[in-house]
This record gives C-alpha cells, sequence and structure tokens, in this order.
C-alpha cells in the first residue's frame, strides 16, 4: 500500500480563533497551515461539536466560557482552510458531543470506524488549537492508535496554537519518541 500524509487539524474553529474562547494568537496558524497541506493527501478536521447544555461550560459546571455549539458560526472553519482541497481530501471527526461528558481529544474511543481512518503505511502529521488540551489529548489517543494499527505520528508545532506552553506537548512528543514535522 502507497504511504499516505494525513494532516489531522485540531480545531481550527472561529470561537478558539477570535470567538468565545480565544486562544491567544490562534489566528497566526490558519496561514501556516494553510501553506503546508498542499503537501498531504487528506486532511482531517476535529471539531469541538458540543451541545448547548455541555457540562464543560461555565453555566453548567464546567470551566469554559459556553464555545462551539454545533450548528452555530463559533463552531465554524474559517473558509480559507478549505481552499485548494478536494472534497474527497476532507474528512471531519466530531468529539466533545455528549452533554454530560467532557472530552478534549478525538479517538478517545477507538472504534472500527476510527480504525479505518488510518492504515499502517499513514504518516499523520498534528497541528492545531489549544496545544495543552485539545491537541495534546488527540495527540495522545492518536498514538494509542497508532501503537494498535502501526502508523507514524509527528506534531507541527508551528502550525499549533496555545494558552500558555507547549510543555506538556513537548514532554509527551519526547517520552513517546514523537517527531516535529
Amino acid at each position: 500500500m502507497t504511504r499516505r500524509k494525513i494532516l489531522l487539524a485540531v480545531d481550527l474553529q472561529k470561537d478558539f480563533i477570535d470567538g468565545a474562547l480565544t486562544v491567544p494568537d490562534a489566528y497566526k496558524v490558519i496561514p501556516i497551515i494553510n501553506d503546508i497541506k498542499k503537501n498531504f493527501d487528506l486532511v482531517y478536521f476535529t471539531l469541538d461539536w458540543h451541545p448547548a447544555d455541555h457540562c464543560s461550560f461555565k453555566s453548567h459546571g464546567g470551566p469554559w466560557n459556553t464555545h462551539c455549539v454545533h450548528h452555530t458560526a463559533g463552531a465554524c472553519l474559517p473558509d480559507s482552510v478549505f481552499e485548494g482541497l478536494k472534497e474527497n481530501q476532507i474528512r471531519f471527526i466530531l468529539k466533545d458531543s455528549i452533554s454530560d461528558r467532557m472530552e478534549y481529544g478525538a479517538f478517545s474511543e477507538i472504534t472500527p470506524q476510527i480504525e479505518s481512518l488510518f492504515t499502517k503505511d499513514d504518516e499523520v502529521v498534528v497541528c492545531g488549537i489549544a496545544a495543552e488540551y485539545c491537541v495534546l489529548e488527540t495527540l495522545k489517543n492518536l498514538f494509542r492508535l497508532s501503537c494498535k494499527i502501526g502508523f507514524t505520528v509527528k506534531v507541527f508545532l508551528k502550525g499549533t496554537a496555545r494558552f500558555d506552553s507547549y510543555d506538556t506537548v513537548l514532554a509527551f512528543m519526547k517520552e513517546n519518541g514523537i517527531e516535529e514535522y
């Protein structure tokens, strides 16, 4: 089988870029990611996809402002992330869509449907928003999945925005031999 290159862009949603839960300088990663996406066969976009009564919201006892409520403008991706991509290159992976469960990372449950997204020959490069939360947890889950299937995982730090620090992502990468893209 031919080695596929997959870009996994975590939560490039408007609420994290300039909306209800803005991550500092998150808008700067969009053009950086747009510059490299042409080097990939597939682009997988994870989406925070919260119901309005999600437990992570302050109004429901959680730590975060209400953000990325499904089917709202804040949950949308900027139009520019789709430029130059063909429809058959794009996949969407919804996460954190159950009201009473917080799920920072995609792939928290490994199902046959999730497994079918990857082959042992793939190289998967992770980037997105926010490094210490959704990117880190998605990376952890993806690494666990890669150990089962056999694909390679890398991180594109230049295409990753953070609230405070890359320390937790860098520590996980070092601990597990994950290279930077």
